[in-house]
Order: C-alpha cells, then sequence, then structure tokens
C-alpha cells in the first residue's frame, strides 16, 4: 500500500466521496480489529506517509507525518537525549498518527502524561476532502474550539490524520522502574497509593496465581529517584527493588518490564474501566468477579482498571453483565478497546460534529453496537 502526503490523502478522499466507498486511515495495521471502527473489507485503505517534518531540539517540539512509527520517532528523539513521554500499549511499530487518532493509553508514562498533553497541532483531511491545519508548534496556542483534540480519540472518524506536532521532555538523568509486592487486599492498599502526591506514575498488576506486583516509575536526579523509592516502600511494597535504568519511552526496549506490561495479545478482549479513585477497590472486586480468568491493570491514580482475557466466548454478554453488575455501586465508564461490540456512547451533538467535518459519510464507520 502506498504511502500517501497529505495531498494525496485528500485525492484519497475525493475519490471515495465520487465513488461512494469508505475511506480508512490506516497506520502500520497492528490494530485493524480494535475500537469502535469498522474493519470494512471494501473500504478504501488510506495510508499516509512517516518521516520527520521538522525538529527543534531547542524547543522540545518535534513536526512528523503521522505513518512515522514509534521506533523511528524514539531513535530521532534519542540522538538530542530527548524522548516521548509514552510508550502506549501494543506495537513499536504503531505510528503516531493511530496513536493520536486512538488516543492510545500508555503504561508508567513520563509524569503520568496523556496523548492529549502531548500533541501541539495536527493536519488533518476531513470528509470533504479538505485539509485543515489546527493548533501549532509551540506549548501555548491561541484559546478556541479546540480542533486538536476533537481529534485526539476520534478514530479518524472526523478526519484523516496526516500531520501531527508532538511536546518532548528530555530524558532524566535517572529513569528507573521500582516494583514489589503488595500483600494484602484492595481495599486496604487502594487508600495508600490513591494518597501519593508524588509526580509517580504507578500501575498494579493482578492475575491469577500471582502476588499482586506494584510497578512504579521512578526519574529524576539520584536524589530525586532515591526519595521515590522511598515512597514506594512506604505503599507497603515488599522487598521493592530497582530493575535498572529502564527508559520507557523507548518502543524498542524489549526487556524493560514496562514493554512486558505494554504487550497485547492479537486475540484478546481488552476493557477500560474507570471510576473515581476512591472506589478502586469496589472496581477491582467487580472486574474479578466478572473476569475471574483476567489479568487487570490497576491506576491508583486515575482510578481506572484495564482488564486483558484470553477468554473471549460470549464476549458481548460477559462485557453487558459486567456493566450490569459495577454501575449500580458506582460512577463508572467503560470502554471496549478489543475483543467485543463498543458500547453505545454517542449522543446528538456526536452525530452533529460527524455531519460536519464527514457529511458524504465516507470516513471510518463505527462498528455495530457504536451508536
Amino acid at each position: 500500500m502506498m504511502e500517501l502526503s497529505t495531498a494525496g490523502v485528500a485525492s484519497a478522499v475525493h475519490e471515495a466521496i465520487s465513488t461512494n466507498v469508505v475511506a480508512r486511515g490506516v497506520g502500520s495495521g497492528t490494530w485493524l480489529f480494535g475500537g469502535p471502527v469498522a474493519n470494512d473489507a471494501a473500504a478504501a485503505v488510506v495510508r499516509p506517509r512517516g518521516g520527520v517534518i521538522e525538529y527543534t531540539p531547542g524547543d522540545l517540539v518535534i513536526s512528523v507525518h503521522a505513518g512515522t512509527t514509534l521506533e523511528e520517532l524514539s531513535a530521532v528523539c534519542a540522538a538530542s537525549d530527548q524522548m516521548l513521554a509514552i510508550a502506549p500499549y501494543g506495537s513499536p511499530r504503531s505510528t503516531i498518527g493511530a496513536v493520536v487518532a486512538t488516543a492510545s493509553a500508555a503504561p508508567l508514562s513520563y509524569e503520568d502524561f496523556t496523548i492529549r498533553d502531548l500533541v501541539l497541532g495536527l493536519t488533518a483531511v476531513t470528509g470533504t476532502g479538505d485539509i485543515v491545519r489546527v493548533g501549532g508548534k509551540v506549548v501555548k496556542n491561541v484559546a478556541g474550539f479546540d480542533l486538536v483534540r476533537l481529534n485526539t480519540g476520534a478514530f479518524g472518524t472526523l478526519g484523516v490524520i496526516t500531520e501531527v506536532s508532538i511536546r518532548l521532555h528530555a530524558k532524566p538523568i535517572m529513569d528507573h522502574v521500582v516494583t514489589g509486592t503488595l500483600d494484602d487486599a484492595p481495599n486496604a492498599w487502594v487508600l495508600r497509593l490513591i494518597a501519593n502526591r508524588a509526580p509517580l506514575p504507578m500501575l498494579v498488576r493482578m492475575a491469577p496465581g500471582e502476588p499482586t506486583q506494584l510497578f512504579a516509575r521512578c526519574t529524576g536526579n539520584e536524589a530525586r529517584a532515591s526519595a521515590l523509592r522511598g515512597i514506594v516502600q512506604s505503599y507497603g511494597a515488599r522487598s521493592a527493588f530497582t530493575l535498572g535504568p529502564s527508559d520507557t519511552s523507548s518502543a524498542s526496549e524489549s526487556a524493560s518490564p514496562v514493554s512486558l506490561l505494554r504487550h497485547v495479545p492479537e486475540q484478546a478482549l481488552v476493557l477500560r474501566a474507570r471510576t473515581k479513585p476512591s472506589h478502586g477497590a469496589s472496581l477491582i472486586d467487580a472486574a474479578r468477579f466478572a473476569f475471574p480468568e483476567a489479568a487487570l491493570l490497576f491506576h491508583p491514580a486515575r482510578g481506572s482498571i484495564r482488564i486483558t482475557t484470553l477468554a473471549t466466548e460470549n464476549a458481548d454478554t460477559r462485557v453487558a453483565a459486567f456493566v450490569a453488575s459495577a454501575a449500580p455501586s458506582m460512577p463508572f465508564s467503560i470502554v471496549v478497546e478489543q475483543g467485543a461490540s463498543p458500547l453505545p456512547q454517542a449522543n446528538a451533538l456526536d452525530f452533529s460534529v460527524k455531519q460536519a467535518f464527514d457529511p458524504h459519510g465516507i470516513l471510518n464507520r463505527r462498528r455495530p453496537g457504536a451508536v
């Protein structure tokens, strides 16, 4: 499949309009069956090109074509001792355009950043074939209707992203992942962890037959990293130890603990659920009851839990049962990332925005169930 420039993507969209064919924006094709977008076999695949457009290390900003992979981006930035703060779940071959389009989550991101915190500007081709350039190449932009955030996480339903400007960060002097086990029940350690006020990204992994394991990313100079390691131990992590330097922004770091956390089996059912952090223990209990065989990743600061299971039979029924059991007892939201029909979440505003940017309905179409 030929990689296209922005003008080439616009031409492809115009052709799709004239032939009434769905145009599906695709990066490296590593996650075609995830999220709310239909994998329409008849769709015309549109693949934006990769490569660096402009990089000014002194400004900590890089502009790239959307087809640039995380691996390529990491290598370019590393030459200037800089990094992308996140390494999302999935493959190192994932493209930055796809990461922005899907608003992919990332385990133990630097300072707990999300991709929405890092995108400064982008170029996209709308469903009318128009090229729109929004945002900019500086951290502070003029306020207004934020089309950058609107396209971030829209799964290409409003436009095919072709260029992205990203905020970078200097690599810290020390960048360690510390881990240890938590021996008591979630209702004991959840409150201890959410009381944390330090910039300390943490995840708790729970899997059947394995001890509950705490992961924490400690960065900064030696004194700061040491102090953060002490915080991890104070939360009850038994035998906490440093695994060694681990650049968790590097998508090619295959041996790092974060790479192990990032792995997502292609045939797995993957859900993300979120509640108030104080309700975290109840959410964990509900997930364990509904998916006893699943591996769970709990984010204490956000009250979110990631559920991954290879037991995908009757996936839609199991997801519905989980929602029914958890929703009445706590404020609760859930997203199906992979392996089951998306839950209906659209409303009249969503439809009107879609109509404005894609009046012909030729961009990524939602799967059945994603109203």
